[in-house]
């Protein structure tokens, strides 16, 4: 007797109209840039990342990525959402030196409101919030 899977929520890295899978689709650190604190700049680990998505973006003009800029629960929103936009700049700027086109790169800097809807008080936990993650769709 087949055991019925429970059902996973759609995700934000495929259209639902298109069937075509994205990159990285279930592999979240794959497609995760993290920060220091009130920092931009891309790591060695990030840069990682970024070269492997731009060799997906590259073989695929169709594809487009949106950066997705989030912040800690620190600072107000309006310098949350500053800093959530000079990390997906980084982000941005990283792949165009990687040689992504500029008409496949889209940028969503959300800061601190959207990053979380659980409580973060510790430093391990908004070591996570502050990232920049790379949501795909096609054209």
């Amino acid at each position: 007797m087949a055991q019925e899977q429970p059902a996973r929520p759609p995700t934000s890295s495929v259209r639902q109209e298109n069937a075509k899978p994205t990159p990285f689709l279930d592999e979240e650190a794959r497609r995760t840039v993290y920060f220091s604190f009130d920092g931009t700049t891309i790591d060695s680990e990030g840069d990682e990342v970024l070269r492997q998505n731009a060799l997906k973006l590259k073989e695929n003009p169709q594809l487009v990525v949106i950066l997705v800029g989030h912040t800690d629960n620190l600072g107000s929103a309006a310098y949350n959402l500053a800093v959530a936009d000079r990390r997906t700049e980084a982000v941005s700027d990283r792949l165009r030196a990687l040689g992504v086109a500029r008409n496949q790169i889209r940028r969503q800097p959300v800061g601190s409101e959207k990053s979380s809807k659980q409580k973060c008080d510790s430093e391990a936990c908004r070591r996570t919030m502050r990232r920049v993650e790379l949501v795909y769709e096609w054209r």
